[in-house]
């Protein structure tokens, strides 16, 4: 028997309960008063706010992890520093290799690992959702690496650029790829309105298009977050068949929104 994966609900399911919460805070004030409510229930929304954060299991703990590396690595000298950072070169010296993964755990600073952070908690629930922890785990990983490997190899062989990278960002875009692509229309509030996962995806592909084709010293590592995205096309294949079925009709549904919403913006102008 396969074993269940655990529930996780959808930000939307969780909006609208706490907006119904709120709502009904005076009633429960008024029930609490002739002890008809307890006290407790007065906080149902935080329970709720709290529970919605640590379902994503391993979502959580990867976030846990790159805050604390975060507070610990402000006390590492440049040189020690230096030793975890990933160089394009690395990918030819063997012994320098762990750098694919202690890389993915270092950030900047305070904004770059705030950013990545929202985002891993917003992809990473909707994939850990979808295909249960150890197969989110395989994703993250699985494109930390991927992205690593692709971006030594155009930055090293091809721009002769040894220009170290950090960052979990490679991983958190391989996360958006599948999360695209295994529930193109679950709806994220990330911009406080509600927004198809997909079109975010997008945006974020776009984004990382431009910064390539304009390459501008902005310090994002677009070819790392390409790479994060191609990975999924790699590791689809590791996968077992419902979850490349999934992925394959979710290809299909991005194409063809896009192309409808292409089609509509261009007779709209």
């Amino acid at each position: 028997m396969q074993k269940a994966q655990p529930k996780i609900q959808s930000e939307s399911k969780f909006i609208w309960k706490l907006i119904l919460d709120i709502l009904k805070t005076p009633l429960t004030i008024f029930l609490i008063l002739f002890k008809k409510r307890k006290i407790k229930d007065l906080f149902q929304p935080l329970s709720d706010l709290w529970q919605f954060i640590i379902e994503p299991k391993f979502t959580i703990l990867i976030i846990f992890f790159n805050i604390t590396i975060f507070i610990i690595s402000i006390f590492f000298s440049d040189q020690l520093l230096t030793l975890f950072l990933n160089y394009p070169s690395d990918l030819f010296t063997p012994s320098r290799l762990y750098s694919l993964f202690t890389s993915g755990f270092l950030h900047a600073n305070l904004s770059h690992l705030l950013g990545n952070m929202l985002a891993l908690f917003i992809f990473g629930r909707v994939v850990e959702r979808k295909l249960g922890i150890i197969k989110t785990l395989f994703i993250y990983f699985g494109a930390l690496v991927i992205s690593g490997i692709f971006t030594s190899l155009i930055n090293g062989l091809i721009l002769n650029d040894n220009t170290p990278g950090l960052g979990a960002s490679g991983a958190i875009m391989g996360l958006i790829a599948a999360a695209i692509l295994l529930d193109p229309f679950y709806l994220t509030y990330e911009a406080i309105l509600p927004l198809p996962i997909m079109l975010v995806g997008w945006l974020t592909i776009y984004a990382d298009i431009i910064g390539i084709l304009n390459p501008i010293k902005d310090g994002i590592g677009h070819f790392a977050h390409l790479g994060g995205f191609l990975s999924v096309g790699i590791l689809l294949y590791l996968f077992g068949i419902d979850e490349r079925k999934k992925m394959r009709t979710g290809l299909i549904i991005n194409i063809a929104s896009f192309i409808a919403i292409a089609v509509i913006y261009f007779f709209l102008l």
